[in-house]
């Protein structure tokens, strides 16, 4: 009787055991439970080699991988923080940050069946001749599964040529997005391929201006456009054509757009004069960046200019590098500006008092963003020349303080906010710079991010901050 009782017992704790070991495999595995469409979504976001290593995990796995629609192959490990724009300057990093099993990651690749349509295909390489033909193959390959989004990005030689033959007029009616960064794309005169492109970025590429006026003639229902570090454009007439983005164009000459639906514009260059822009009833979110100083002139009008020339914008970024704006001789209007963001690279002793003149040029203005970077070397320009007024901003809701490093000039923006804005509601000062889109980063990756707050630090703000002001918005340090 003992012995059977001892061995019900033990046959008790041998499956409390299992059960056990099977509720904590469970808990472990809880992300296996998720339905396939989520499963392959997360998937679609992996590297490629990544991906595939999942197939080890179950049967299930096994079969799931096959159904990714995106691969990603790059000849290095690339960090978090990459971008395209960036891509010459690291050039060191890629030399120690090889990864050596991508020419047979890619042979894989084109030999592979698949059960499904492809619909992108991310490359990064050197641009060698080893992983050239490798990759022309891989891209052959993708045409015939009907691939609709092709990202690559040179890092060394510029030499290698984008195999545009590959996708030709029948195979390329699925391609919609092509982005090329630091290579080649000869096109000839009586190029007819890429009609069905509606995504279409070129990052410093090695063209002829005549090649890229054919390219573009031949994109006729081109919805994005991005040109970054294409120097020689001087007018753009696409119709259809919803976001453009132009970053580090031409320092000498005006530039000409004519797109009746442009509804987002992204520019970085010289001073745009008033006649730049032509035709663009619909732009509402427009971001300025001006690098050149050459027509010192047109500082006293930059205000009047831009409210000039996109009276109906409604989002509006402003970089600038210590800006030489000097007061408007009449005040800028911006009727139907809701949101404004300030990125400002300054001197230390700015006391940054300056940039409320944005808001009396913003009646209606809702929400206002800033970052403020500091360069010691600015500390020898004159700054900015405004005249203060007594202004009631009524209809400002929310500001957001970015890089925020609660130093006396921000709080004294902050408190100039809080008692010329009576109906505020929302004050949150984040330590974080503010962050763009992968192609929109600019700011310089040596620029330092903002120091750590303890609680101490954020009382000792606070109490300067409201020190003899009365406001009902509320304060959030992020």
């Amino acid at each position: 009787m003992e012995k059977s009782v001892a061995g019900s017992a033990d046959e008790g704790n041998v499956s409390m055991d299992k059960s056990s070991s099977c509720k904590k495999r469970c808990l472990c595995d809880w992300i296996s439970g998720l339905p396939d469409e989520i499963l392959v979504s997360i998937l679609d976001k992996l590297d490629s080699k990544t991906a595939v290593g999942t197939s080890l995990l179950s049967r299930r796995w096994r079969r799931l991988w096959r159904l990714v629609e995106s691969f990603h192959f790059s000849e290095v490990v690339l960090p978090d923080n990459y971008c395209w724009v960036r891509l010459g300057p690291m050039r060191d990093y890629f030399s120690t940050h090889r990864d050596h099993h991508f020419v047979e990651s890619l042979q894989w690749f084109t030999r592979l069946k698949r059960e499904t349509p492809l619909r992108r295909l991310s490359l990064v390489f050197s641009g060698s001749v080893e992983c050239s033909d490798v990759v022309n193959s891989a891209i052959a390959s993708a045409a015939q599964h009907g691939i609709s989004d092709i990202d690559m990005a040179i890092f060394g030689r510029m030499e290698y040529e984008f195999p545009w033959w590959l996708l030709s007029v029948c195979r390329s009616s699925a391609l919609t997005s092509l982005c090329l960064s630091h290579c080649k794309l000869s096109v000839p005169l009586d190029f007819g391929g890429f009609g069905s492109l509606t995504k279409l970025v070129l990052v410093q590429m090695y063209m002829s201006l005549k090649e890229v006026q054919v390219l573009l003639r031949c994109c006729t229902n081109l919805v994005s456009l991005h040109l970054i570090g294409m120097f020689d454009i001087r007018i753009l007439r696409l119709p259809k054509l919803k976001e453009l983005l132009l970053l580090m164009t031409p320092s000498l000459g005006k530039f000409k757009v004519d797109t009746p639906d442009l509804q987002r514009l992204e520019y970085c260059g010289e001073m745009l004069p008033t006649s730049t822009f032509q035709s663009i009833p619909c732009l509402e979110h427009v971001s300025l960046q001006f690098t050149d100083d050459i027509y010192p002139e047109y500082d006293a009008d930059k205000l009047e200019d831009i409210s000039t020339c996109f009276p109906h914008v409604k989002s509006l970024c402003l970089r600038y590098e210590i800006p030489k704006l000097v007061k408007p001789r009449t005040p800028a209007t911006f009727l139907n500006l809701k949101v404004l963001t300030l990125n400002i690279a300054t001197k230390p002793s700015d006391d940054l008092l300056w940039m409320f003149m944005f808001l009396i040029a913003a009646p209606y203005l809702a929400t206002l963003r800033t970052t403020v970077h500091y360069l010691s070397y600015l500390e020898s320009h004159s700054g900015v020349v405004w005249d203060d007024v007594d202004f009631q901003h009524v209809s400002l809701k929310n500001v957001e303080m970015y890089n925020f490093m609660g130093r006396d000039n921000e709080i004294g923006l902050a408190r100039l906010l809080l008692c010329r804005a009576p109906n505020l509601r929302y004050l949150s000062f984040n330590q974080a710079r503010l962050e763009e889109g992968d192609d929109h980063q600019l700011v310089p990756p040596t620029w330092p991010m903002a120091e750590t707050f303890s609680p101490r630090d954020s009382q000792f703000v606070l109490s300067k901050l409201l020190e003899n002001v009365s406001s009902s918005a509320r304060v959030v340090f992020i």
